[in-house]
């Protein structure tokens, strides 16, 4: 109760004035923190928005798409785009799960799916942009800094 109340405080206080604070408790800082700095051993690692952290933008933002059907030709297309850092695939089953990492996250949205979509044979079961949370982003930059 007591950690509730603390965080209930601080999200009204946030409105106000800065609240600094210091916690190993992640899912608190996600949930209450406008801005972010990670310290690996005294170290700034990492300062930013909370929502830039959690869209991935230091190692580029992600995408992932679910497909139904032969993905082998419209994969090549996506790839060989400018703006395409990596294209991972997964199967399961009948769908293929890409994850597609890119550079440039807003000619992505503006085009990705629509070239996904010129392969009348694919079927788009599901499309959106990662959000990570702040223990994958923080265990990635502490892995990172070493």
């Amino acid at each position: 109760m007591g950690r509730h109340d603390v965080l209930t405080i601080m999200e009204r206080l946030r409105k106000y004035t800065t609240v600094f604070y210091s916690t190993h408790i992640l899912d608190d800082v996600q949930r209450v923190s406008d801005t972010v700095a990670i310290l690996n051993h005294g170290q700034l690692i990492a300062k930013a928005p909370i929502q830039e952290l959690l869209s991935g933008n230091d190692g580029g933002t992600i995408f992932m798409v679910t497909l139904k059907g032969g993905t082998e030709e419209i994969q090549n297309r996506v790839s060989s785009q400018p703006w395409v850092q990596n294209l991972g695939v997964d199967r399961q089953d009948d769908q293929t799960l890409w994850s597609v990492c890119v550079s440039d996250p807003e000619k992505a949205e503006k085009e990705l799916l629509r070239l996904i979509l010129e392969d009348r044979d694919v079927v788009v079961k599901s499309f959106n942009r990662k959000v990570f949370n702040l223990e994958e982003v923080f265990l990635s930059l502490i892995e990172g800094s070493k």
